[in-house]
């Protein structure tokens, strides 16, 4: 934790974490009628400042172990997370299951670092949907299904602050991160979006510095147009004549440089997503394991937005 909690309102406060620093995230404390943790990846010292909290309810973005590392720690609340990913976040068997390993031929868990940091998988009890009302006393938050970062991915309206707070639409400066079988390249950029079109006064992601209060919409949509500037170079890759996924991955569009092995496969989901949705916007076809442009699609010609 960077500092003291970061009073937001009476009952709502910001834990921060450094930024981009994994295994950890931003948290959300509610400490109203019940008491909610939205995720739970906090530093040591911010949990050592939590073990004095009674938690009722933690209420998980999405499945990925940097935003529930601490759930077993909190064995009195209850876990509530979208239905889509709720099968993911209690089952080690089942998160494997959303790496991909079948489509890449290579055991992709042998990457995984959550043994490592002794996390224990935990099973919800509750699911949300998009437009869940989450009444917490004096504090009411609604469901945000933002999709594509993970099937069940959410953020949270905060109305009576003003306030968006959009998990792993995080603002990067990376960019967005889609690199497994479980992601979806449309689903991400209609969620960013929908960020965008509810003109938050107010931004927190998961893994940013914040509150953001100033060129919101600008910078999320900075990082939207990020989509267009890799799916861009995707379509160059294609006219200079690189027609395999790993002859694209090898041009090293997205991550420049693959500090760990892991890195070039999360590049091979994230080109496949670029490719497969090139192929229904009708820009590029596909031969067997083989990709093209149509006739007339250069680089110099593209609106892909």
């Amino acid at each position: 934790m960077k500092s003291e909690p970061k009073k937001l309102s009476r009952h709502v406060s910001l834990l921060e974490v450094p930024e981009y620093t994994f295994p950890y995230c931003n948290t959300i404390l509610i400490e109203d009628d019940a008491c909610c943790l939205i995720d739970t990846a906090v530093t040591d010292d911010a949990f050592q400042y939590l073990r004095g909290k009674h938690i009722d309810l933690i209420v998980s973005t999405h499945y990925h172990v940097d935003h529930n590392l601490h759930n077993n720690h909190f064995p009195q609340a209850k876990i509530m997370v979208h239905e889509a990913d709720f099968p993911y976040l209690g089952s080690r068997e089942r998160f494997i299951s959303t790496l991909g390993s079948q489509y890449v031929g290579e055991d992709l868990s042998r990457y995984l670092k959550v043994d490592q940091l002794g996390y224990e998988f935990r099973e919800p009890d509750e699911t949300m949907s998009d437009g869940t009302i989450i009444d917490l006393g004096h504090t009411r938050l609604e469901v945000l299904h933002l999709p594509g970062h993970t099937a069940g991915h959410c953020g949270f309206l905060f109305p009576d602050l003003g306030l968006v707070f959009s998990s792993d639409i995080d603002l990067d400066r990376f960019g967005p991160w889609y690199g497994n079988a479980a992601c979806n390249l449309n689903d991400f950029i209609d969620s960013v979006d929908r960020v965008i079109n509810l003109k938050p006064e107010m931004l927190i992601t998961s893994h940013a510095s914040g509150p953001i209060t100033s060129n919101i919409q600008a910078r999320l949509a900075r990082y939207r147009d990020e989509f267009y500037r890799r799916e861009k170079e995707v379509i160059n890759a294609l006219y200079r004549g690189k027609h395999t996924l790993w002859e694209i991955v090898d041009e090293n569009i997205i991550y420049r440089k693959f500090h760990e092995p892991q890195m070039r496969y999360f590049e091979w989901f994230m080109i496949r997503q670029h490719v497969l949705r090139l192929i229904g916007l009708g820009k590029v076809f596909a031969d067997n394991d083989r990709y093209y442009l149509y006739d007339g699609v250069r680089p110099s010609n593209l609106n892909l937005a």
